[in-house]
């Protein structure tokens, strides 16, 4: 594990960014880098330690950051398209057999 010479910190507004969309990020950016994340009144705040000894811990910063915005992003195309999705499958399910159809009403 890196010693604090080598890690950085980077805040997001608790406001703004999901701690999801977070936790995505690190995922995938773990092979560069482990990051720890922690919680404050108004920031979530993500220490960084980076994987190899005397990597660029200014770039491995802003990997982060364009990893967060992208997984923020991410989720608000989900949460949107959701209804959508949902109605797809429904439909897709409907034409399968595998989802009963309902019973007329007298």
């Amino acid at each position: 594990m890196a010693d604090d010479a080598e890690t950085t910190e980077v805040s997001f507004d608790r406001a703004t960014t999901q701690l999801d969309a977070l936790h995505r990020a690190a995922y995938a950016t773990a092979d560069l880098i482990t990051v720890d994340i922690t919680a404050s009144d108004d920031r979530y705040v993500c220490k960084l330690f980076p994987r190899a000894s005397g990597a660029d811990l200014e770039l491995l910063a802003h990997r982060m950051r364009s990893e967060v915005i992208d997984q923020t992003l991410r989720l608000r195309i989900a949460k949107e398209t959701e209804p959508l999705r949902n109605l797809i499958f429904a439909l897709a399910f409907s034409q399968t057999g595998l989802a009963e159809a309902e019973a007329p009403q007298p």
